[in-house]
Parts: C-alpha cells; structure tokens; sequence
C-alpha cells in the first residue's frame, strides 16, 4: 500500500525525467539548426543553400514551440 506522499514523490520524480528527455531534445534541435547554418556557407548551389537554411529554420521553430509550450 503506498501513502500520498510516496504518490507525491513518484510524481515528482516521472515529472523531472520528463523534463530532461525534453531538454535533451531542445538541445538536439538547436544543434541541429546550428549545423545546419553552417554547413548552407559550404553549398554551392541556392536550391542546396535553401533547404538547408528552412530546415534550420524549422528546427528552431520547433525549439521555441517546445520553450513556449512548457511554460
């Protein structure tokens, strides 16, 4: 039989892992849209240079829609 504060305290526990697979994720996505700037200075051609950048775009989209979710 588990009381409420055993309840509590798994809760607060489930809560923080899923904090950090979240954060894990935001960082992915912000290095992701890092190396993704970076590689578009290499490219030669604009259609290369152009999909590079909008997928960058987007994985910072999705970073700011996690940020502004979460809170």
């Amino acid at each position: 039989m588990t009381t409420q504060l055993e309840t509590e305290t798994r809760g607060e526990i489930t809560e923080a892992k899923r904090t950090s697979a979240l954060d894990y994720a935001v960082f992915g996505c912000l290095a992701a849209g890092g190396v993704g700037i970076i590689k578009a200075l290499d490219m030669n051609s604009a259609i290369d240079v152009f999909i590079c950048l909008l997928g960058s775009v987007v994985a910072f989209g999705v970073v700011f829609y996690v940020h502004l979710r979460k809170h």
